[in-house]
């Protein structure tokens, strides 16, 4: 996309029409998955947060850059996406750059060579030389200790990716869930930056596998194996109301922790952004302990880079993942737009039978919460006076919304990622579309104080979470595309039908109580005032329109 003519874009066209059965390219490509399955499968070391740090770019990004997606969408079999850690990119670039480019220049003739050594010998020029070196190679640590080294290419082309999130997982490492997350974003066309909290040192630790290889299975539902073994460290903890009650000052002590951990990879990497990707600017997300680790950071410092915050499945309250009061708040910016999403069923932080409700019932006894827990973090957005804030609680869904909500997930990070600083409308912006505006119900909306928050509460969603969004989207507009249809016909069925055929038709019917009180030129009287939407409620009253609606339907199907 955008600016993209060099041979990197050409080779990674070559390697989307190979997927698809081009014999004449498949040598070239088969080289270019080659050099990918080349990289090294264990980190160099002394890697830190910026070289562990996960990415998944969108496809227009794996265009750009040249190399083979390793991930799909759900229910897709083509993939799109990259997913890997930052070393693995920069390996991947760097043997992209030796193959495609130093190879291609001469090497030294011997003549070259002995002129070098000759110029070696003047110690003057030697000291030259080896200053140089030095400040050449420090250059280069600097350069790899940011994620500029990997991202910056893409800057040149601006229409490769929208934006940018940095996303935290949740306490187990990005599993799941959060890469359910990573996918969806970078469906919306957004790199996406995750700090691995699992590999930055002994505090937790997982061991980490290798590359994802574009042939290897990546199924949307299943873990993708990112790591090789289970966590390990001070650190790493399984939440039980129990365990917290009985050990409080443990856990509180455990939690502030786990938040400066977390807190620290967030600045770490926002420091050390590409320009372009600081310009444009950036989006916070948090799923769970991300999520806390979202609400309580101080983005302030930060300004107008941080675009909005995303916070999924954490309460935003007083509960016994926020050690004191102080801890239950949006600690950043006011003015920064803010979305929690979380489910009505949270078995962490929910109002029903979570553990963040069973800590709370335990005050006097070791036990921490608000006096009012709701289970959401509206509340605290309202005292906060939030400039503008969207709470949607999610009916039926639990610690992981996409069970439930998946697709419905998609649309709602459309709709803020967009426009985050419009997030209050996102219920009137759906009013157009039924299927969407029929989900939701504005419980509450607080304009105090020129700000605007609104609490949404999302409904169950009628198609399963698990159908592929494109499909889910024909499935909405279906319904009304044949009550469009039918509509046609049945005006046609009814204005061509004799008075004696409808006549007919009353006397055959069930019930017609509702067409003997009005007659049928009532009725079509009403459809031509008031168009064929007002006919095709009335079945729902009587059977004789039913009859009808029902050999129209036979008629457009065969």
């Amino acid at each position: 996309m955008g600016c993209t003519t060099s041979s990197v874009d050409t080779s990674a066209s070559e390697i989307r029409f190979a997927a698809r059965g081009s014999d004449r390219k498949a040598d070239r490509v088969n080289a270019l998955r080659g050099l990918e399955e080349d990289a090294p499968i264990s980190p160099p070391e002394n890697l830190g947060v910026v070289g562990n740090c996960l990415i998944c770019l969108p496809e227009a990004c794996v265009r750009v850059l040249g190399i083979a997606p390793n991930i799909n969408d759900k229910g897709e079999t083509d993939k799109r996406f990259w997913l890997g850690r930052a070393w693995q990119l920069r390996a991947l670039s760097l043997r992209r750059y030796r193959a495609q480019v130093l190879s291609k220049q001469k090497p030294l003739t011997a003549q070259e060579k002995k002129a070098i050594d000759e110029a070696l010998q003047d110690p003057a020029k030697r000291a030259l030389a080896l200053k140089i070196q030095k400040m050449w190679r420090g250059a280069v640590e600097r350069h790899t200790a940011s994620l500029s080294s990997v991202l910056t290419p893409l800057g040149y082309h601006p229409t490769a990716f929208h934006g940018t999130v940095l996303f935290m997982h949740g306490s187990g490492g990005m599993t799941y869930n959060n890469v359910r997350y990573a996918r969806k974003l970078a469906s919306l066309g957004y790199i996406v930056i995750a700090p691995d909290s699992m590999a930055g040192g002994d505090f937790r630790h997982r061991d980490l596998a290798s590359l994802i290889k574009p042939e290897q299975e990546t199924p949307y539902w299943d873990d993708l194996g990112l790591y090789a073994s289970d966590a390990e460290g001070q650190l790493v903890y399984n939440t039980k109301a129990e365990a917290v009650v009985h050990d409080a000052d443990k856990w509180r002590t455990l939690y502030e922790n786990v938040f400066r951990l977390r807190s620290a990879e967030m600045h770490w990497i926002l420091s050390r952004l590409p320009k372009r990707i600081r310009v444009q600017g950036v989006f916070t997300m948090g799923q769970s302990e991300g999520a806390m680790a979202v609400a309580r950071f101080d983005d302030r410092r930060y300004g107008a880079m941080i675009q909005g915050r995303i916070i999924s499945a954490f309460s935003v309250e007083y509960c016994y993942f926020t050690p004191t009061r102080e801890a239950a708040t949006y600690g950043g910016s006011a003015e920064v737009p803010t979305l929690n999403i979380i489910g009505d069923a949270d078995q962490f932080f929910g109002p029903i039978d979570s553990v963040a409700l069973s800590v709370c019932k335990e005050k006097g006894h070791g036990g921490w919460g608000a006096d009012n827990f709701t289970g959401n973090g509206f509340k605290e957005m309202k005292r906060q006076k939030l400039r503008r804030g969207l709470v949607c609680v999610l009916e039926g869904a639990k610690h992981d919304a996409s069970e439930t909500h998946d697709n419905f997930l998609r649309d709602l990070l459309r709709a803020f990622l967009t426009s985050p600083s419009n997030c209050h409308q996102i219920p009137e912006r759906w009013e157009p579309d039924a299927y969407l505006h029929s989900a939701i119900k504005v419980l509450e909306r607080d304009t105090e104080d020129h700000g605007v928050r609104v609490l949404l509460k999302v409904g169950q969603m009628p198609i399963s979470p698990q159908t592929h969004y494109g499909t889910e989207l024909l499935l909405r507009e279906a319904p009304r595309q044949r009550r469009d249809v039918i509509a046609t016909e049945l005006s046609k069925t009814l204005l061509h039908s004799s008075r004696a055929e409808l006549a007919k038709a009353e006397s055959s019917a069930d019930d017609v109580s509702f067409v003997r009180g009005q007659g049928w030129d009532a009725v079509l009287g009403k459809a031509s005032g008031q168009g064929w939407e007002a006919v095709l409620d009335l079945p729902r009253e009587g059977n004789i329109l039913r009859r009808y609606l029902v050999v129209v339907v036979v008629v457009v199907v065969v």
